[in-house]
């Protein structure tokens, strides 16, 4: 018995749920990255207003520049790995210092023991294994 060919149009409708759902999934991953992003800003925001009772001007003032940072850290690391890793540093920096001007100088040691406890997080992240996709 002979098997039957697919037909042109069998094959061009096929090709085309391949591309939408190819879409679809880089969408999701954008769209997925930038609210974590936006989440995880929100959580230091939190922890920092709890750990060194920020008042509501300083929340606004250190969301900004959280927002400010991770953009400019974005357009860093859309550069080869190599060239960002000082930039990113740099940043990072930047952005502790400008905190460190918005707060009271009782709040200044509770944030860098906040920064402390941040950095041995990301130094532990930074040391375990890639997570692989399932």
């Amino acid at each position: 018995m002979a098997a039957k060919r697919p037909s042109a149009r069998a094959i061009a409708l096929t090709v085309a749920i391949f591309i939408l759902g190819g879409a679809v999934g880089v969408l999701g991953t954008y769209l997925a990255g930038h609210m974590n992003d936006g989440h995880r800003r929100q959580r230091i925001v939190d922890r920092l207003t709890t750990q060194l009772q920020l008042t509501p001007d300083q929340q606004k003032k250190v969301e900004s520049i959280l927002e400010d940072g991770h953009k400019r850290i974005t357009a860093i690391y859309r550069q080869s790995q190599d060239q960002a890793r000082p930039q990113y540093d740099a940043v990072h920096t930047d952005i502790r210092t400008r905190i460190r001007a918005v707060l009271t100088p009782g709040q200044q040691p509770k944030f860098d023991d906040f920064l402390k406890r941040l950095d041995a997080e990301r130094k532990a992240r930074e040391q375990q294994p890639p997570r692989r996709n399932r």
